[in-house]
């Protein structure tokens, strides 16, 4: 309990003001839509003739390159990173390394986080379950009871792989239980500030890093196993400092917020040019994201947690696997896929299996389809529930409390969610409302352990 109550310094993350919501009524079923094509005429033996003539005379497709499995795979994740990037039209050069590395990598333009806060985030993307279906404590500072939640990391040491992580916050000092299935876990040289967020620490993260990968043992693993790496810098988060020999945009929030990216980006690229002088380079894959977002005023929010904003919740995704072509897709994907693909890339089993799909085919050339997108945000001591649900079509449904009320968006029109469209599109509102109906009936809602008192919750509710 003394290390909760230091670590609620950190809690208050976000401020925002209560959204103006439209109470729901009544969810109507969405229309179908029927169609029917005419069959084609049987084709003449002469048309029949000249299309095998011209089918054995096009020029074949080349196949597509297909993945060197097993990969080792490094995850990077960086606190509070937003999605408007360099290669998405930021215009400030924050990410110069970055902006260069996911050229030759497979980025996603429209990354989502499974929630708007690390402790909501990054457990349930390691595990690929959303935070609502997992046991957990009912904590702003949410602890995963270790024997109820099966991480990647336990996935690969059980299939005899090695598992190793370096870390930088407070949050996943072992008593939180966010070490579960690692073999190598630690945290930066002098230990962590209880906030972690007042001090500087990737050059510290850095150098772990390169020791821990360093390891004589990753070099002479055998041929069918590999290791799986996760580390998470932490200095985009706020409190934002500035640092020497970067560019200097000025003092407002952003623009510290904007040093510490290119900070941050400078260390990323060192860890990950290094990498690539290791005897397993060619066979490494690295992925490298955010937990979540962070606000600079949209709808009156600054920092994160509490609200899912596109602001909070839109994350950079960049994957790069030896042997795939590099492209750039803007179909959204979210970090329920993360998971799967660490999976994928390093051959585990699926079993128990994943609730999101692998994004290895697509990686290696298959057609990237867009679906349906979901963050959620379960309660806890400190905020009310919240879950969005963006369709393939753009629009974006956010639910608050326990779905008393909801807001529409139309995200290809309005990025900024500027506009709600509950009342100027009753239509499309009641559309989006049963998506998020069938969205959510597929996810189980399981209640907290321990003795929290929870945010908004009815008298007796336990999530």
């Amino acid at each position: 309990m003394a290390l909760r109550a230091l670590l609620l310094g950190w809690g208050a993350l976000g401020a925002c003001s209560k959204p103006d919501a439209d109470k729901l009524p009544g969810a109507a079923a969405p229309p179908t839509l029927a169609s029917a094509t005419k069959p084609p005429a049987a084709a003449s033996a002469l048309t029949q003739a000249s299309a095998a003539s011209q089918a054995s005379a096009a020029p074949k497709v080349p196949k597509a390159p297909e993945p060197a499995l097993p990969y080792n795979v490094i995850l990077i994740m960086i606190d509070s990173m937003r999605a408007d990037m360099p290669w998405t039209g930021y215009p400030r050069d924050i990410a110069p390394w970055l902006t260069r590395y996911q050229k030759g990598c497979v980025t996603y333009t429209q990354g989502y986080s499974l929630s708007s806060y690390t402790a909501k985030s990054v457990v349930p993307a390691l595990v690929g379950e959303y935070p609502s279906a997992m046991v957990r404590d009912g904590m702003f500072f949410t602890r995963y009871p270790d024997a109820d939640n099966l991480f990647i990391s336990e996935r690969a040491r059980a299939a005899g792989h090695f598992t190793l992580s370096g870390q930088a916050h407070g949050y996943f000092l072992p008593a939180l239980g966010n070490n579960q299935g690692f073999d190598d876990y630690r945290l930066i040289p002098g230990g962590v500030d209880i906030k972690a967020v007042t001090s500087v620490t990737g050059d510290r993260l850095t150098k772990l890093a390169k020791d821990m990968l360093g390891d004589p043992k990753l070099a002479t693993l055998p041929d069918t196993k590999r290791f799986f790496a996760y580390f998470h810098y932490m200095d985009p988060h706020h409190t934002y400092e500035k640092h020497a020999g970067h560019p200097d945009f000025g003092d407002q929030p952003r623009d510290r917020y904007d040093n510490e990216i290119h900070y941050t980006d400078q260390l990323v690229g060192e860890l990950i040019d290094w990498t690539q002088t290791q005897p397993w380079a060619k066979r490494t894959a690295v992925i490298i994201t955010a937990d979540h977002g962070e606000g600079f005023g949209e709808h009156n929010h600054f920092r994160h947690a509490y609200e899912l904003w596109e602001s909070l919740i839109k994350v950079p995704l960049i994957l790069c696997v030896p042997g795939a072509p590099a492209r750039t897709s803007n179909v959204r994907r979210g970090h329920i896929d993360l998971a799967p693909t660490i999976a994928a890339l390093m051959g585990l089993p699926e079993t128990p299996p994943f609730r999101g799909k692998s994004l290895l085919p697509e990686v290696f050339g298959a057609p990237i389809e867009p679906r349906v997108v979901v963050s959620d945000l379960a309660r806890s001591d400190l905020m009310d529930r919240r879950r969005a649900v963006i369709d393939t079509s753009g629009y974006k449904v956010i639910g608050f409390g326990d779905d008393r009320s909801f807001q529409l968006y139309n995200l290809e029109k309005d990025p900024n969610e500027e506009h709600d469209l509950a009342k100027t599109e009753p239509e499309q509102f009641e559309r989006m409302k049963q998506v998020y109906a069938e969205t959510s009936a597929m996810i189980p809602v399981v209640p907290v352990v321990g003795g929290a008192t929870l945010k908004g919750a009815p008298p007796g509710q336990r999530y």
